[in-house]
């Protein structure tokens, strides 16, 4: 349960691609006028969505297992 750089440059491309998509219909549904009002729901979905998927991230194993600590495998013993 950590993050690594893979994780990190994940976060940033999947902030960038919900800023994009969230921006993009805030513009158009306001009649492409561009102001804070129009931009604050953009950044409060960016981070959330950067937020969101790092928490995941950290409490997956690397297994793909939520809230599940990584299995400790034991050496396998000869019994010869």
């Amino acid at each position: 349960m950590r993050l690594n750089s893979r994780d990190f440059i994940r976060g940033i491309i999947l902030t960038v691609i919900c800023t994009f998509i969230t921006g993009l219909y805030q513009v158009i549904a306001s009649g492409f006028t561009i102001n804070w009002i129009t931009l604050k729901p953009v950044v409060i979905a960016a981070v959330g969505a950067g937020i969101s998927y790092l928490t995941k991230n950290l409490l997956t194993n690397s297994k793909g297992n939520f809230m599940t600590y990584e299995s400790i495998e034991q050496p396998v013993q000869d019994r010869g």
